[in-house]
């Protein structure tokens, strides 16, 4: 069970994979986006396989240990983070968090969330997959369509060793490394 944050006044959104507060951004003017998220553990946590159109992010561990999956060109990697450990993710990159640990804390700095600011703006999430059962919209084409199926073996594979306890296996995370993926001492 995720603990509560320390700042009950932070605007914050209930999700079915947890919470997440917002730092900065509830107003349209704001020029970024700053939120906390904290996702519950395994499954009930794991976020949708999903990208942006416009929104770029950053993922930034305080708290805890995650398991993100990247897809981008044409390849699939997955990372375990703790704190310090950063990931940055470009507008229509395919990723996924889950925490691993109950205390998962992640630091997620971004271009505008619009929907974080108003409600009524629909928000920019391509969903292409979602262990909650939620709509998923259909990959752009073929090559993603093959992507999308290896994404959710690895997903189902990362789910599995943490209902068994266990850290969940790293694919090619090497690759990430000059895509974004970088660690800082806290």
């Amino acid at each position: 069970m995720t603990k509560p944050l320390q700042y009950p006044d932070l605007p914050f959104d209930s999700w079915t994979w947890g919470t997440e507060h917002l730092i900065r951004g509830d107003k349209p003017d704001h020029k970024y986006t700053c939120k906390i998220l904290a996702p519950k553990k395994g499954r009930s946590g794991c976020l949708s396989l999903q990208y942006h159109l416009e929104k770029t992010e950053s993922w930034i561990v305080l708290t805890g240990i995650a398991w993100i999956l990247i897809a981008v060109e044409g390849q699939v990697a997955t990372r375990i983070m703790q704190p310090g450990d950063i990931q940055n993710i470009e507008a229509g990159t395919i990723h996924r968090l889950m925490a691993v640990s109950d205390d998962l804390k992640v630091l997620e700095p971004s271009t505008p969330d619009r929907h974080a600011a108003d409600k009524s703006v629909p928000k920019d999430v391509v969903r292409l997959h979602c262990v909650h059962g939620r709509e998923v919209d259909r990959a752009r084409n073929s090559e993603e369509e093959k992507l999308v199926k290896l994404c959710v073996e690895y997903t189902e594979a990362a789910i599995e060793a943490v209902e068994r306890g266990e850290l969940p296996i790293e694919h090619n995370p090497e690759y990430l490394v000059g895509r974004g993926a970088f660690r800082i001492e806290l």
